[in-house]
């Protein structure tokens, strides 16, 4: 199976190349195998959704309100860049991890991004049972950076693969981002071959 677990464009040529879709977009077309969150803003009444961010303090408290209320899950971009994550840190003196945990909605919360997700964010999103999924190509393509993979792995977080916008990667293939990802895992590592095939398997099925 795969699993395209993060997409916000060009959502039927990137079901082509999937077994499902996560799909973060307003406009929800009946697709087989394509699952919606919608993006957030308030006064949504129903849906699981999605946070571009976690600066608008009004959006965020409005946002932390509905998921206690509705029991929806939602999924976080966070840690996505140096510039957010530093905002983050000056504003609240916590990381985007651990404001999610201190706002009590990280359970309900699957990070995008985690480019720049430290030991200790990784420890936490491994304790609370957090997925992450990775947006290799995208990360890479906007100067963002690489996530830590394999850190991820090795401490038995759930990993998984979007095409984010599919700027830089049009065709929206997931064979592509795997090998993209594993060049990155093997800079993290500097070493060759970073992710088993086993490893591969799990990313591609989200599992």
């Amino acid at each position: 199976m795969k699993i395209n677990a993060f997409c916000i464009d060009n959502i039927s040529k990137a079901k082509d190349s999937c077994d499902r879709l996560i799909a973060c977009v307003s406009e929800q077309k009946k697709i087989d195998g394509v699952d919606y969150f919608i993006p957030y803003k308030i006064g949504l009444t129903s849906g699981n959704i999605y946070l571009d961010g976690l600066l608008d303090d009004n959006v965020l408290e409005n946002a932390c309100d509905y998921l206690f209320n509705s029991g929806a899950s939602a999924i976080v971009r966070a840690a996505y860049d140096l510039n957010e994550t530093g905002l983050i840190e000056a504003k609240y003196k916590l990381s985007s991890i651990m404001l999610l945990h201190k706002l009590g909605i990280i359970d309900k919360c699957t990070i995008v991004g985690g480019v720049c997700l430290d030991n200790d964010d990784l420890d936490l999103m491994a304790q609370e049972n957090i997925p992450l999924v990775l947006l290799p190509t995208a990360d890479a393509g906007y100067g963002h950076g690489y996530a830590p993979v394999c850190a991820a792995l090795r401490r038995g977080i759930r990993v998984g693969i979007g095409t984010y916008d599919g700027k830089y990667n049009q065709s929206a293939d997931l064979d592509y981002e795997i090998k993209f990802l594993s060049l990155t895992a093997n800079a993290e590592m500097r070493t060759e071959n970073a992710l088993s095939k086993n490893e591969i398997k799990k990313i591609f099925a989200f599992e």
